[in-house]
């Protein structure tokens, strides 16, 4: 019974997602879940690495940032079409994975995290000077929106109007949701969550412990890439400030709050802080201090997330009723 309200569940959260845009019309709301849908999409990328595999990578937004590049160029100086763009930025993205991923892997814990955040300073520079190709500090401007697709009678689906979007979003929110819902019920997955919690025991038991951080780094960097191309034809503009450290610090601050290595954990991140920025908009100068005290206090007092914490009370709750039974 408990599967099947469960499935009713979700069944009725995906109906209310593709209704969401005929029921709210308001543009501004339009944008928030649009933003939303950006991040979870992120969210669910850095939920393999990180959250799954368990290697903090904070060059999660330079990664963003190559997919956003490799896709508004394709459009605006190859006058390609948004559907060779999209792939091109991902395999763009999977490919500066591979090479920043096969050696510092090989790497545990802080030593990782520092290698990557070093790559993401030297992406950023990359953005930030190399400027005949990424416009430099003034960044790219004038990209346009996904290419129509056509259909029989004279008809296409645009994605000029946020509602259009929203649903071109939301598609690949609902694949990256199935990818880490696989993930996480799969042979791979269990691999790398033994990993995550002792990579000495899992090499002793048989896991080829850095293929299986080299594939979950790959399978990250797709979201990556495909969060990077939808960004960049959505805002029409992408500049080098968009792709710091601090954007990736607050995207792992979504999902360690939201709760990470979870399935729901990603979406309840990225709504938390796509929705907070907005009433902290009258104190904007503060907004990096509260997105750290919040690290922080989860870090102490929900190390799992939110997300955990349910599921910690739950299972405590199933055993004190098999122990009163």
């Amino acid at each position: 019974m408990n599967g099947r309200l469960k499935k009713l569940f979700l069944f009725g959260l995906i109906a209310l997602a593709f209704l969401f845009p005929s029921m709210v019309n308001d543009p501004y709301y339009q944008h928030i879940l649009i933003s939303t849908f950006l991040f979870v999409i992120s969210a669910y990328g850095f939920n393999i690495i990180t959250g799954i595999a368990g290697q903090f990578n904070i060059a999660h937004a330079g990664f963003i940032g190559i997919g956003s590049y490799a896709s508004a160029l394709a459009m605006t100086r190859l006058a390609l079409s948004f559907w060779v763009a999209l792939p091109m930025a991902v395999l763009v993205t999977i490919t500066f994975g591979f090479l920043i991923g096969y050696p510092s892997l090989r790497l545990r814990g802080v030593y990782f995290a520092l290698t990557t955040l070093g790559f993401g300073e030297i992406l950023f520079l990359v953005f930030d000077n190399w400027i005949p190709v990424t416009g430099g500090p003034m960044g790219i401007t004038g990209i346009p929106a996904p290419t129509p697709i056509p259909l029989p009678g004279g008809y296409q689906i645009a994605f000029e109007s946020k509602a259009g979007f929203y649903y071109l979003c939301l598609v690949f929110v609902l694949l990256a949701i199935y990818v880490n819902r696989q993930l996480l019920h799969s042979r791979l997955g269990r691999a790398m969550l033994s990993v995550r919690e002792n990579e000495d025991l899992a090499q002793s038991v048989g896991i080829p412990v850095a293929r299986t951080k080299i594939t979950a780094f790959l399978l990250a960097t797709i979201f990556l890439g495909i969060c990077g191309s939808l960004y960049a034809h959505y805002f029409r503009f992408i500049s080098p400030v968009s792709f710091t450290a601090g954007e990736s610090f607050r995207q792992a601050t979504m999902l360690i709050v939201g709760g990470k290595g979870t399935l729901i954990g990603p979406i309840l991140g990225a709504f938390i802080f796509t929705a907070l920025p907005e009433f902290l908009r009258s104190v904007e100068d503060y907004q990096w201090i509260a997105y750290g005290v919040i690290l922080m206090l989860c870090i102490v007092f929900l190390p799992n997330g939110i997300v955990g914490l349910v599921n910690e009370r739950r299972a405590r709750g199933t055993i004190g009723r098999a122990e009163d039974g």
